[in-house]
């Protein structure tokens, strides 16, 4: 049985937190020891002890040298002084001899708390966390952040909430690569809770928080190999969750009704007709939307299982990284959408239209989708226009895999209108033998061509679209190349290729 230095970290002796100069905070401490600098180590102290001196440390440079030397010699895990000073020499002694060196203010209180630490069983541990968890959950409130932190502060660990990827709902959690993928694993595994070292050597406790639109886990990190305190906290963790459920079911209460107000002022604009009441002008001022300027209106229809309601906030955090700022209503697939400029916006379409895909992709994480946006109109009645003809393109990009399931209204209709002049007769059979060399009409190298001139020829977006490396675009461009002996930056090679991939693509 032991108690990790990480845990010592965290106790509340003092108001200053304990200073780890130099050591692992994973290093297990078996005993307790308070001496004072001048006793004999080798008398008082035990292997695997952390040894406190309880006055004030050896003064000279040799002198504390000499007694990290002693504590190493008889297997001390660590060493604690009462002092804010501590010199680069003796640091590199210590970190040579393997030992780690602790900072505190009032030692005497450190080594009473280590020793309850490691001698109080654990039942009664569980019984104070619990005690003091109750009285949190009493004076905390409806607020969930609050309920976090004031159990992190009572537990001495920090409680937070996860998504099924393991990124924390309030907080940025900066796990590492092996920790997230580990992490993103047993969530996706698990059904009830769970209980695991991370790579880099955190523990997570994790139990799941009852939504009924949303996977959430409630979880509790500390070092991972401190396996009495996990019992501890593990039990601690029952009673938080079922906080946490119950504010989470108030919050998403208030979504729903949010949501139902949204959806009933947006079914209103698109039914007034070309003049807004001012009852209603006034009410979409209130919602935060000014329809007096230009809009780009932008239809987002949910691919698979998932749902709007709880996943909104995601959502305008993809757009607000790209620095748009989304109005987001849900719909029963998905949302209604746009994006509103006070006055016309002298960013290029393909600008905005490459800022709306990349806002896709990184919600993609979240959950997978197809985008229509619309043509840029000025006012209510141009918001509503621009809104259907988003509706339109969306039913489209919903079946187009290779364009990333985007569809932009600009680009649509000219390209609808040369695809339809491609069911021919003559067309479809010399389409068919232009692209024979590539094989089969679903394969890599056809839906590669038709990806990239989808993507108006760049070799980055079509990487994207595929989900595959830039190199490999490269490499698959190199062999159409040679097979088909075209030259892709040619203009009109690429829209008749263009024309012969969709030909294909529809009659395969």
């Amino acid at each position: 049985m032991g108690i990790e230095l990480g845990s010592i970290q965290q106790m509340r002796v003092t108001v200053d937190p304990l200073e780890l100069v130099t050591g692992d905070p994973r290093t297990l401490v078996a005993g307790v020891s308070g001496i004072l600098a001048s006793d004999d180590v080798v008398m008082n102290c035990a292997a695997g002890d952390l040894v406190i001196v309880l006055d004030s440390p050896p003064e000279s440079g040799w002198q504390m040298d000499a007694f990290l030397r002693r504590c190493s010699d008889v297997g001390a895990a660590a060493v604690a002084f009462a002092s804010h000073r501590f010199d680069l020499g003796s640091k590199a002694v210590a970190s040579r001899l393997g030992l780690a060196v602790l900072l505190c203010r009032k030692p005497w209180q450190l080594s009473v708390a280590v020793y309850e630490s490691l001698h109080a069983p654990v039942d009664n541990r569980i019984g104070i966390l619990a005690r003091a968890l109750v009285g949190v959950l009493q004076t905390a409130g409806t607020d969930l952040e609050e309920l976090l932190e004031q159990a992190s502060v009572e537990a001495r660990h920090t409680f937070l909430l996860l998504d099924t990827q393991g990124n924390g709902l309030f907080s940025q959690t900066n796990w590492s690569a092996a920790d997230q993928g580990v992490l993103a694993l047993r969530l996706a595994k698990s059904t009830v809770s769970f209980n695991a070292v991370l790579p880099s050597g955190i523990r997570m406790i994790a139990r799941r928080v009852g939504l009924t639109d949303r996977d959430v886990w409630l979880g509790v990190t500390l070092p991972g190999a401190d396996s009495s305190e996990a019992e501890v906290l593990s039990n601690g963790l029952a009673i938080v969750q079922s906080a946490a459920a119950q504010r989470l079911a108030s919050l998403q209460m208030l979504h729903e009704r949010d949501s139902r107000t949204r959806t009933a002022l947006l079914a209103e604009i698109m039914e007034a007709g070309p003049e807004l009441s001012e009852g209603l002008r006034h009410r979409t001022l209130a919602a935060g939307w000014d329809l007096r300027g230009w809009h780009v209106g932008i239809r987002i229809v949910v691919l698979g299982e998932g749902t709007a309601i709880s996943l909104r906030d995601d959502l305008l955090a993809a757009f607000a990284a790209q620095k748009l700022k989304l109005r987001a209503v849900e719909q029963t697939d998905g949302w209604m959408a746009w994006l509103s400029f006070a006055n016309e916006p002298t960013r290029a379409t393909e600008q905005l239209s490459a800022a709306i895909r990349r806002a896709q992709r990184s919600f993609n994480n979240v959950l997978h989708t197809a985008i229509g946006v619309g043509s840029l109109q000025p006012g209510p009645t141009g918001l509503v226009k621009s809104l259907g003809q988003a509706a339109d393109a969306a039913r489209i990009a919903a079946n187009r895999p290779t364009s990333g399931y985007f569809v932009h209204i600009d680009r649509l209709g000219l390209a609808q209108l040369l695809l339809a002049l491609t069911h021919t007769d003559v067309f479809t059979p010399a389409a068919k033998d232009l692209l024979n060399p590539l094989g089969d009409p679903d394969g890599t190298l056809i839906t590669t061509l038709t990806a990239f001139l989808d993507s108006r020829g760049s070799q980055s977006e079509t990487a994207a679209v595929l989900g595959i490396h830039r190199n490999t675009v490269a490499q698959r461009l190199a062999r159409i190349k040679e097979l088909l002996a075209v030259d892709l930056d040619d203009p009109e090679t690429r829209l008749a290729l263009h024309l012969a991939c969709r030909a294909v693509k529809v009659i395969a």
